[in-house]
Formats: C-alpha cells, sequence, structure tokens
C-alpha cells in the first residue's frame, strides 16, 4: 500500500514567522509557493513544508475556518492508488476527510485524521515516484 514516506509539513497559524524562523534562525532556504504554503529545503528530506492552518483546512474539510485542523505537523505517505488506500484506512479507523482529488499542482491527494486527531495524506504524485538523489549516513 504505502510506497514511501513523501512529506512532513508544519502546520502554523503564521507562515510569514515559520518562514522567517526556518531561513534565519535555521538558515534553510525557503521557497514560498503561496500566501499559506511555503516550501523549507532541507538536505536528505524529500519535502518539508510549512503550511498555514487556513489553507491546510480549505485543502482538507474545504472551508478554510475549519478548526479541526490541529496545529503542529502533518504526514505524507506516498501510496500506488489513492482510492484502495482510502479504503483500507477507513476500515482500519481512519476518519476520512476527503475521497482522492486532484489538487491544482496535479497531485492526487485524499486526507484523513487518525484515531489520535493528526491530519494525514496518501498520495499519488507522479514527479515523486523515484528518490532522485542519493542519500547517505556517515
Amino acid at each position: 500500500m504505502l510506497r514511501h514516506f513523501a512529506s512532513v509539513a508544519e502546520i502554523v497559524e503564521d507562515v510569514d514567522a515559520a518562514v522567517s524562523f526556518y531561513r534565519d534562525a535555521l538558515g534553510l532556504p525557503v521557497e514560498r509557493l503561496d500566501e499559506g504554503y511555503a516550501l523549507v529545503k532541507i538536505p536528505g528530506m524529500l519535502h518539508f513544508g510549512v503550511w498555514s492552518r487556513a489553507s491546510a483546512a480549505q485543502a482538507a474539510f474545504g472551508s478554510p475556518a475549519a478548526a479541526q485542523i490541529p496545529l503542529g505537523f502533518t504526514i505524507g505517505f506516498e501510496v500506488d492508488a489513492v482510492d484502495a488506500a482510502a479504503e483500507r484506512i477507513a476500515d482500519g479507523g481512519g476518519q476520512m476527510l476527503h475521497s482522492s482529488k486532484t489538487e491544482p499542482w496535479g497531485q492526487t491527494t485524499a486526507r484523513f485524521l487518525t484515531p489520535g486527531g493528526a491530519l494525514f495524506e496518501i498520495a499519488e504524485t507522479p514527479w515523486a515516484r523515484q528518490i532522485t538523489q542519493q542519500i547517505e549516513a556517515k
């Protein structure tokens, strides 16, 4: 079902403050993708994002005011087929927030809450099907 660990995103109230922290305090390159999302470039990490709570709520619930979006982190997994994975997750106790949908950037996603309340995403991401950088531990 799961192909690989795909992403982590910190869900924040203030994206500007988070961008400043990662860029200025940690010295990491940050690419602002839009008002509600930024990509932090961390060596060895495929995707680390900073996502506004309002943008996460819009993506998961269709409303920027959904209070169910917890602050903290969201985890993303790449899967072979979103619909099949979503069915298995729902049968196993995950609370599906929406069925598979194609995002404006071309990724097919479904999002769910774990029994503990964490926001997770499963996705089919055509451009992320292969790891393209060599990762070595020393």
